[in-house]
């Protein structure tokens, strides 16, 4: 449990990186997953599993690459535009997502905890943007549309991670590794579409880069995928709830976030909601 700990509390990190690397968003989405996935890779060198990376695995990890792109095209915009606090918050709304897709497409019965946890997070939602929707800028609402579209296609991700999972047979973390890789691609050609720099303006942005790749992917998540086998179900949910409540933190400590009560209660609501959302459900 102290892994998965641990994990929950370096990926909380991973926004503030964004914002410190000061590169355009889906730059700094290559520079992680390929610099991640690499890490991955050695990993799994390291225990002897590297061969499980074949070209079975790779042909079912780009169905999941296919959605993590869009999730971090949609994410790295949205902590642009709202911060790393709020648009880690409205990511992870995908909890939600993922148990009303179960419930309506796998025909998984609904519970008294998913009836509970969905207004909630509607009226978390709302407290934290929906009561102060008029004063917001365009770029502010547009950043709060951003992080919602990311909690879907994370949603679509985690899905088709599944389902590739059961089809490839292989460790989750060469299926990890392999997704990681395939997304940093997808995202370096979105960048070499749109005609943008792939050059690290300065050491802050080196090593803010640095430490998003090898430290809050590459490390996070391997803790994450080891702690998640040893773990209950519903501790999970609590544990990597630190994720979007660290997130907003260091967005208040490093970045003065501007926050009022109403604001917070939302926030409360939402991991409360999240919480609930993520607990297992009836098959």
């Amino acid at each position: 449990m102290t892994g998965l700990i641990i994990g929950a509390i370096i990926i909380s990190f991973s926004s503030v990186m964004v914002k410190l690397a000061d590169v355009p968003p889906d730059v700094a989405g290559f520079y992680r997953l390929v610099g991640g996935g690499l890490g991955m890779m050695v990993i799994l060198w390291k225990m002897g599993k590297l061969k499980q990376l074949t070209a079975h695995v790779w042909k079912w990890a780009f169905l999941g690459a296919f959605f993590f792109a869009w999730d971090f095209v949609f994410w790295h915009r949205s902590i642009d535009l709202v911060g790393p606090g709020l648009s880690t918050m409205l990511a992870n709304f995908q909890v939600i997502v993922l148990a009303t897709v179960s419930v309506l497409f796998l025909k998984e019965k609904v519970s008294r905890t998913f009836l509970v946890a969905i207004p909630m997070a509607l009226i978390g939602l709302y407290l934290m943007v929906g009561v102060q929707w008029t004063s917001f800028t365009p770029d502010y609402r547009l950043g709060v549309i951003f992080g919602l579209l990311a909690a879907l296609a994370y949603a679509l991700y985690l899905l088709s991670l599944k389902y590739s999972l059961s089809k490839a047979g292989a460790d989750p973390l060469a299926m990890a590794a392999g997704v990681a890789l395939l997304t940093g691609l997808l995202l370096g050609a979105l960048a070499m579409a749109q005609s943008n720099s792939f050059a690290i303006p300065n050491t802050k942005s080196l090593l803010a880069l640095t430490a998003l790749a090898l430290i809050c992917h590459a490390t996070g998540w391997y803790l994450i995928t080891r702690g998640i086998q040893l773990v209950d179900t519903s501790l999970v949910g609590l544990i990597l709830l630190l994720q979007p409540t660290l997130s907003f933190v260091w967005d208040l400590l490093f970045f003065g976030k501007p926050t009022n009560p109403v604001e917070l209660t939302g926030v409360a609501l939402a991991l409360l909601a999240i919480y609930l959302g993520s607990l297992k459900r009836e098959k």
